[in-house]
């Protein structure tokens, strides 16, 4: 395979000598396929031992950070393993692989790119929490789990305050246990979402599996849920089932928790030219789903940072702060089904969230 050419499309340009920066070319899983010489000097490796080598090797968090460096179409900042190097990083995706091409930082450039210190910062900060999740997770399990067991009579008989105090336990721990999944989802779909598996499904049964799973958050509740696909909607699409159903799910529960009554409509459509014009997308073939409810009250100050967490925080809003969270995520697992998400919300009329992602 000449590599040449599937980075310049010529064999005019002698690549190892005419490119100023480092340039390496691998497959679809990673594995080094080409390197040029810059490559060899500023990775301190043999030329030869690099193309029997995966850029995982070199790279911390390589391949997330090459898919969503190829979807941003922005140059990345990223660290070489067990080095305090760090490089610029631009990718772009060939039918066979990925060809990186790399630019040595020095410290002092990086300490001038204040856009880019916090997305490292970030970066860690979410690697940090994913990996003590079961830390985490696993002490607040324990009271929750004790706490429902001493409610159900498993640990003797107690007293009526004794009880009470117990459900108060098992309440305020079950909603912690949330926040903190919440969170732990936040921070894996920022820096672990992986590339979309997508297949064929059937949407709407997978929108009608969804609601039935949330039975137990409004069966309670005087609330009436209405799936209502469009005429002309498509129900066979090609997404990520996972990504697709966390979505669907994670809207659901926002409205869910902030509602007691009313009705819950979830509308399935095909956007027109002039909706997708109108939020910045390509023509092609799309599928919208919005979930809307006339009980859920937004003001302008709610919409303001909706989907930013870290803005709530330093904001009058900030008891929203956990259904930020939620928003947040929902964003970035649209954002790599290559969709877009929005909230309308109307006076004395309906609040809803919009969805459009590609078909295939």
């Amino acid at each position: 395979m000449d590599f040449k050419k599937i980075l310049f499309k010529t064999s005019t340009v002698d690549v190892d000598k005419a490119l100023p920066d480092a340039v390496i070319f691998t497959d679809k899983d990673g594995k080094i396929q080409w390197v040029n010489d810059i490559a060899s000097d500023i990775f301190e490796t043999p030329k030869m031992h690099l193309m029997t080598s995966n850029i995982s090797d070199f790279i911390e968090n390589s391949k997330n950070i090459i898919i969503n460096t190829v979807i941003a179409n922005t140059p990345s900042i990223v660290k070489i393993a067990g080095n305090e190097l760090y490089l610029s990083m631009t990718a772009r995706e060939v039918s066979e692989g990925f060809v990186l091409d790399f630019r040595q930082i020095d410290s002092m450039t990086l300490n001038s790119q204040d856009e880019q210190k916090p997305a490292i910062i970030n970066r860690d900060k979410n690697n940090f929490l994913i990996k003590l999740t079961n830390d985490l997770k696993s002490p607040i399990q324990s009271i929750v789990g004790f706490s429902q067991a001493m409610s159900d009579g498993l640990g003797g008989s107690m007293s009526e305050q004794q009880a009470k105090y117990v459900k108060i336990i098992n309440k305020n721990s079950t909603e912690l246990m949330y926040f903190i999944e919440k969170l732990i989802e936040l921070s894996y779909t920022e820096s672990e979402i992986k590339t979309p598996e997508k297949k064929p499904l059937d949407s709407l049964a997978l929108v009608n599996s969804v609601v039935k799973f949330n039975e137990q958050l409004y069966k309670n509740k005087d609330i009436k849920i209405v799936v209502q696909p469009d005429d002309n909607f498509k129900k066979k699409i090609t997404t990520d089932e996972n990504l697709l159903r966390n979505i669907i799910q994670d809207l659901l529960e926002v409205i869910l928790k902030s509602i007691d009554l009313g009705e819950l409509k979830i509308s399935l459509s095909t956007p027109n030219e002039d909706e997708l014009n109108s939020k910045g997308l390509r023509i092609g073939n799309y599928t919208k789903i919005s979930i809307s409810s006339t009980a859920l009250i937004l003001s302008e100050n709610d919409l303001e940072c909706m989907f930013d967490p870290y803005k709530i925080l330093d904001s009058t809003n900030r008891k929203n702060v956990l259904r930020a969270i939620v928003l947040a995520s929902v964003k970035n697992m649209v954002s790599a089904l290559n969709g877009i998400v929005w909230v309308e919300s109307q006076i004395l009329k309906s609040t809803g969230f919009n969805v459009i992602i590609p078909e295939g």
